[in-house]
């Protein structure tokens, strides 16, 4: 019979003879000094980051600004300055009640992202040190979640919402955690319900719809260990904690999530509105799966310059471009592999499964088995796009493996019948991983982009006048893939192949000396976290664009105003109708579309969000341009476009040249309809497709005299040459009309549809808004002189507000009663 295994007291040293408190200190101290070094230049050289993004949002909800400046602060819920008018809940929310978050927000400010890095570093400390795990291996586990790549990405961008949602998650799995295992229920369930309340108040459902899959899986795992013990009563109270403390986070968020959920029906995030299939309710699949991960580059996870890092002719994976990878660290995934092998504890499981299933998640249209079933038939799963963004939890999952990978060493260490030979495997896969592609990169990668030879074979004969398959077209492409591509994407390839074999050597090297005791505990852990840290910071460096921030004395209003061009002055003073309302522009100039920057000066056709209204997208497509080589002009007309700004000249009829200069244009629409009018006629259809079909090129389509209306109502409308309207007051939330006839009549409005919010009275009494001429709103007004008002007021932002002030009441009292129950104990042991 064999010896059982004998624990083996290590060689001590200065760090492990600290207490632990002391390690909680020097770990909580590293943690709180890394973002300063990572971003020092906003917090010594007072820089900020000013994102594409951020200046795309800035200049997007200015009416919102606008109208909340002029109303003392009342919030609009609408923006008239973008896509015709949109609600404004995917651009600007209306104020939440206060929390904890926001004293963060101003504790911040202009040294964000500095804060919230603090809470997500010191939410994934506790979250390990909760589970036992020692300090220094806690603060490797913040450095592995804290610093992956993808996070300095996002931050340059602008997309704070993204990094608030992920810097609350590991606080979301303490509150769990304690849920699920200790015996403080009430503290449990307050802390619980603060993190997934804040969590969610970050307003990034991707984020926290990904991270459910862990939760959700967590629970499950734990619900299978009770069964195994027995303990399935006892369980099921947790089980009711947790939930509960769920509902009550919902109930506190409730005011966003309401308006989203509300607004996420209407959007492009709900499907075309002409789509009729089964599949319709949901993004398309070919525009959900774009940014798929490829399979291959998968191992930039490890190797970040594999496919070439970030966007620009060095980057050659399967994406259109890409900003950079997902890096989890060359030393992570070495202890993760000895993690998953030798840590004993069966909750390794649930990350690892996990970690790996959202990594087939990011392949996207790559791994179509998996992926378009779950696009079918998992709820919401067809609501999100960028499948690479999965990666976010296969990162957070494997830190986590890395961080047991730890542990188990010590373990392993310890146990005098342990060997080296129980690590021959993990740091066999690694240090072989390493050898592959610092030898053998050249042999086993393309490094050429999919479709990359026949886009420039394209170019290259257009500007010579011949077709692409021109064998002199083929050789000059194919040499200059060879001759300026290729080598430089190797030289990245091969660099970061040996950066991530001599990290891994070195691991491996301070893992060998702790197991032969040439090492001590103490300084084989700072070793690796210092290893660790080195690698992580060195490649966020790269993603940290000092040339992108801007001086503290800059703000967003500022670098707009700096896009201001001669166009946009004219527009400006010339926009007004002279009739209580400003007539919109279609920006030809700045790819309309996806730039929100001309919003910021006067109302637009177009402008950039990531969810538009379905409707006004699918007018877009199928109504907008005709036979994609001009306008389609009575939808500009119905639009109230009066100025269209090109840098050449347009094919356009009814359209006058009033301003030209540098190469800039303004057209002036003769034939643009007021804000308000009458029409001749209805013409009533059963379906948004039939709509469309009456509207497009060639129907002789006539806004001014005609009005398309989906509904299976009795509408009347006739020439009456008598009729008049007026506009007598006109904002993002209020509209007032002044109209007289001597016939009843069908009025159309130049203001988009929207059910959700807004409302209509005819002298007081409520009337029905008609969708008209497939984005527009119209109405049948009676005989006579008549007042009109349209006003926006959401259900979901009144009712949702009072929720929200409830479900925080409820939380508070939750979290005094947890502290009073935590005094109380405590009290009887410091008396004695």
């Amino acid at each position: 019979m064999s010896s059982p295994k004998q624990p083996h007291s290590l060689k001590e040293d200065f760090i492990s003879r600290l207490s632990t408190n002391k390690q909680h200190g020097v770990a909580l101290f590293i943690l709180f000094l890394l973002p300063l070094l990572l971003y020092s230049a906003i917090f010594f050289g007072d820089q900020q980051f000013m994102g594409n993004d951020v200046l795309q949002w800035r200049a997007g909800s200015e009416s919102v600004i606008n109208y909340m400046e002029t109303h003392d602060g009342e919030h609009p819920n609408w923006a008239t300055n973008m896509f015709s008018g949109m609600p404004s809940y995917v651009l600007h929310n209306p104020s939440s009640p206060p929390n904890i978050d926001s004293l963060f927000k101003w504790l911040g400010g202009n040294t964000k992202p500095l804060t919230f890095f603090w809470i997500l570093l010191s939410g994934a400390y506790f979250f390990f040190v909760i589970q036992g795990v020692r300090p220094f291996s806690s603060a490797l586990g913040s450095i592995l979640i804290g610093f992956t790549t993808y996070l300095p990405i996002i931050i340059e961008a602008g997309h704070y919402s993204k990094f608030m949602a992920f810097a609350f998650i590991p606080w979301m799995f303490v509150g769990y955690y304690l849920v699920s295992r200790s015996q403080k229920k009430l503290l449990a369930f307050f802390v619980f319900t603060l993190a997934m309340t804040l969590q969610l108040r970050a307003n990034h459902p991707q984020v926290t719809y990904y991270f459910l899959y862990l939760l959700g899986i967590w629970w499950m795992y734990d619900s299978w260990l009770a069964y195994k013990k027995d303990e399935i009563a006892r369980w099921l109270q947790r089980t009711g904690i947790a939930f509960g403390a769920g509902i009550l986070a919902i109930i506190c968020s409730i005011d966003l999530y309401w308006r989203l959920y509300e607004y996420a029906q209407y959007s492009t995030r709900g499907g075309s509105t002409l789509d009729v299939s089964s599949q319709a309710g949901g993004l398309s699949l070919e525009y959900a799966f774009s940014w798929s991960q490829g399979v291959g580059e998968l191992l930039t996870l490890i190797i970040p310059g594999l496919y070439g890092g970030s966007s620009g002719e060095a980057y050659w994976g399967p994406k259109t471009f890409t900003s950079g990878p997902h890096y989890l660290g060359g030393i992570a995934f070495f202890l993760a592999l000895i993690g998953f092998l030798k840590y004993k504890k069966k909750l390794k499981y649930l990350f690892f499964g996990v970690g790996s299933l959202t990594l087939l998640f990011s392949l996207g249209y790559h791994f179509p088995l998996l992926n378009e079933f779950m696009f079918n038939y998992m709820p919401y799963f067809n609501k999100f796009r960028t499948p690479e963004m999965w990666l976010i939890v296969t990162v957070f999952c494997f830190s986590v493996l890395a961080v047991y990978g730890i542990e188990a060493l010590i373990d392993i260490a310890r146990n005098k019948k342990e060997s080296l030979k129980e690590l021959y495997l993990p740091l066999g896969i690694a240090v072989g991983l390493g050898v592959i592609f610092t030898l053998g990169s050249n042999a086993l990668l393309s490094f050429e982009k999919p479709g990359e030879f026949d886009q420039y074979a394209q170019q290259l004969a257009q500007q010579n006048n011949v077709q692409p398959d021109n064998p002199q077209i083929q050789q000059g492409v194919q040499n200059y893939i060879n001759s300026r591509l290729k080598p430089q994407r190797k030289e990245i390839a091969n660099s970061d192949s040996m950066r991530y074999l001599i990290l891994v050597l070195l691991a491996g090297g301070l893992v060998v000396g702790l197991l032969k005791r040439k090492v001590s505990k103490g300084y084989f852990l700072l070793g690796i976290l210092l290893l660790t840290t080195y690698d992580m910071l060195r490649i966020d460096a790269r993603y940290v664009n000092e040339s992108s921030m801007a001086p503290d004395r800059f703000d967003t209003e500022q670098r707009i105003q700096q896009q201001q061009q001669p166009v946009d002055k004219y527009v400006m003073e010339n926009i007004n109708s002279g009739e209580g309302y400003p007539y919109r522009v279609f920006p030809l100039m700045r790819n309309p579309f996806n730039n929100a920057i001309p919003s910021y000066f006067y109302p637009t056709i177009g402008g950039y969000t990531g969810a538009k209204l379905a409707h006004y997208q699918d007018m877009i497509d199928h109504l907008l341009m005709n036979d994609h080589s001009s306008m389609n002009e009575p939808i500009l007309d119905m639009l109230n476009v009066k100025y269209v700004t090109a840098q050449q000249q347009i094919p356009f009829t009814g359209y006058t040249e009033v301003f030209s200069r540098d190469g800039q244009r303004v057209y002036q629409n003769d034939d643009v309809l007021p804000k308000a009018f009458f029409v001749d006629s209805v013409t009533t259809v059963a379906s948004p497709q039939q709509a469309v079909d009456r509207m497009k090129p060639g129907t002789h389509f006539n806004p001014a005299t005609n009005a398309i209306v989906e509904t299976s109502d009795q509408l009347t409308a006739s020439t009456d040459s008598t009729a008049t309207v007026s506009v007598t007051s006109y904002d993002a939330k209020t509209i007032e009309l002044e109209t007289s006839s001597s016939n009843e009549g069908f009025l159309v409005l130049s203001e988009i549809y929207y059910p959700a919010g807004w409302e209509a009275t005819i002298d007081g009494e409520l009337a029905t808004i008609y969708k008209t001429d497939f984005v527009l709103r119209g109405l049948q007004v009676p005989a006579g002189d008549h007042s009109i008002t349209m006003t926006f007021e959401p259900a979901s932002s009144i009712w949702g507000l009072r929720l929200a002030w409830m479900g925080h009441i409820l939380l508070w009292i939750s979290g005094i009663g947890a502290g009073l129950m935590v005094y109380h104990r405590r009290k009887p042991s410091e008396e004695e």
